[in-house]
């Protein structure tokens, strides 16, 4: 089994590209770009089945990479950390306001005041891989929309690295592509966001905010 996994597209403005958020947005018209970009580079491989987070921004990245909004079974377990007292927070605020939390290489230990921990969007995970994809017994190509720590979570927990392992885990562009072949546990691309690049819609500043491990993920 093959598994896709798409960040959703930019669904705010923000020049940072830093900014904290459970709330359900829609897509701007740039990240609608951006996951029209991602569905070309995907156009052939025939998704089996798709997942999404039922958050606006998440699902309308998996119809536009689907082509078709028929098929696509929404699940709570994929949607982004709820984020309680550091709703809407830059890294900027969040660092001071709230010093203690690290959702980046920290992440494995962070809590989210008034919100949710790591270990609870690691048990959604995990819950998500058990009841979905587990009874999948044949071979198929799987599509998945989510959210940048979700993605963390997920992409350790389907690898059943252990969990600090995920400090390692840089974030994700919007609309970049991880694969995984499940049957091997093996990462064949993280965080792919060629299509991005050559499309001239990767995040100006991704390489500030979102690149930050001192270890590769993959090697570890």
């Amino acid at each position: 089994m093959r598994i896709y996994i798409v960040r959703h597209g930019e669904s705010f403005t923000n020049v940072s590209g830093q900014i904290m958020s459970s709330t359900d947005l829609a897509l701007t018209p740039r990240g609608i770009l951006q996951a029209e970009v991602a569905a070309r580079y995907l156009q052939e491989i025939r998704f089996d089945y798709v997942f999404a987070s039922p958050l606006q921004r998440a699902k309308q990245t998996a119809e536009i990479i689907y082509g078709k909004t028929d098929g696509i079974e929404l699940c709570d377990e994929l949607k982004e950390m709820l984020f309680g007292e550091i709703e809407g927070l830059t890294w900027e605020e969040l660092r001071s306001n709230f010093p203690e939390v690290c959702h980046r290489n920290s992440l494995s230990k962070a809590t989210s005041p008034g919100g949710e921990s790591f270990g609870d969007v690691v048990s959604r995970c995990n819950f998500f891989i058990e009841s979905k994809l587990r009874p999948i017994k044949d071979a198929p190509n799987v599509l998945i929309a989510s959210h940048g720590i979700t993605i963390r979570a997920l992409i350790n927990c389907l690898l059943d690295r252990p969990l600090e392992h995920v400090n390692y885990l840089d974030w994700a562009d919007n609309a970049a592509v991880a694969e995984i072949d499940l049957s091997a546990r093996k990462i064949v691309r993280l965080n792919d966001r060629k299509h991005l690049m050559d499309s001239g819609l990767g995040h100006v500043n991704y390489e500030q905010w979102g690149l930050f491990s001192e270890k590769d993920y993959i090697k570890l």
